[in-house]
């Protein structure tokens, strides 16, 4: 009997028919499964507008203090046509993505470097945890003094921000490289920055995404906070301090902030499709009480390792 020539070796005829049928099924779970997903976060946050409009409608507050929801987006759809605005939110958006690409050019290879020599990392790593917990806002005056433009002073708080998620995480991807991967390629004649390139960056590479995701958020608080106390001629910080300066409109000040939180959620679902994009094999682990994967589709993966760094299926041994 002719065997399907799709089919794996030892598999009966119409094989590759059946498993391209099962992986059209995973595909479309979990189209629908996003899809669901979107729709709940839709319906949310229709409900947490149409709860603050019912709070501010109910006179329960002053509208100086609560304006009604739809007089915020009304605001907010405004601001999309006004000129102004739009180059105060891109100058606000420039800083906050210069600062964050700088501390991805710093903090990646730094990340590498101390994964790969433990020593160092060893020393390097009581500075790290010294400087961490500084808040970027309260270096401000030094950043005044040291870098005198309003851009720079902003760029290098974000970057300083952004910098410690980053390297932290790139760290801890290092961490989890498969130590036989590496030897394999030793053996082979590889030097130590091409096991870095081939092994351990790809291994690392979604840490290091997931590090990029939290920094992008404190990196955008970061600028907002620098404009809004540093000033400066033009931002989203400023925008605010001249909404509230002149006469006290909430609706603006709110419509403005509201802005900020979609800068934030368009980097996070852009930072999210990268990483599907550039590290598909990446998957979160199964549920309990999930059938196994089939192995003859299964990909390899790093083996687990326990947490002083063995091989938990050689470690009896």
């Amino acid at each position: 009997m002719k065997r399907d020539a799709r089919s794996g070796p030892g598999l009966g005829p119409g094989s590759g028919a059946r498993a391209r049928t099962r992986a059209g099924a995973r595909s479309g779970g979990l189209v629908e499964r996003r899809s669901g997903r979107v729709l709940l976060g839709a319906l949310g946050l229709c409900g947490a507008f149409l709860l603050v409009e019912l709070v501010a409608r109910s006179g329960a507050f002053d509208d100086q203090a609560l304006p009604p929801a739809s007089s915020v987006l009304a605001r907010a759809a405004e601001m999309a046509a006004d000129d102004g605005f739009l180059d105060d939110l891109w100058t606000t958006v420039s800083a906050w993505l210069g600062g964050l690409a700088l501390a991805v050019a710093l903090a990646v290879p730094a990340g590498l470097l101390l994964g790969s020599l433990p020593r160092l990392r060893a020393a390097a790593l009581a500075v790290v945890e010294l400087a961490r917990p500084i808040p970027s806002v309260a270096l401000i005056p030094l950043a005044i003094l040291v870098f005198v433009e309003p851009d720079r002073v902003e760029r290098s708080l974000v970057c300083y921000a952004a910098l410690w998620p980053i390297l932290l995480n790139t760290l801890y991807g290092l961490r989890d490289v498969d130590p036989v991967a590496k030897e394999t390629l030793r053996s082979f004649g590889f030097g130590p920055l091409s096991v870095v390139w081939r092994v351990s960056l790809p291994s690392a590479g979604p840490f290091v995404l997931t590090g990029v995701r939290v920094a992008a958020s404190v990196g955008l608080i970061v600028a907002v906070s620098a404009e809004l106390r540093a000033g400066g001629e033009g931002g989203l910080g400023v925008y605010l301090l001249d909404s509230q300066s002149g006469g006290g409109r909430p609706d603006l000040m709110v419509a403005g902030a509201c802005w900020a939180g979609v800068l934030g959620v368009v980097a996070n679902a852009g930072l999210v499709g990268l990483g599907r994009v550039m590290f598909p094999q990446a998957r979160p682990f199964p549920k309990p009480g999930a059938a196994p994967p089939d192995p003859r589709h299964r990909r390899f993966a790093p083996r687990p390792q326990s947490p002083d760094g063995l091989d938990k299926a050689g470690a009896g041994r």
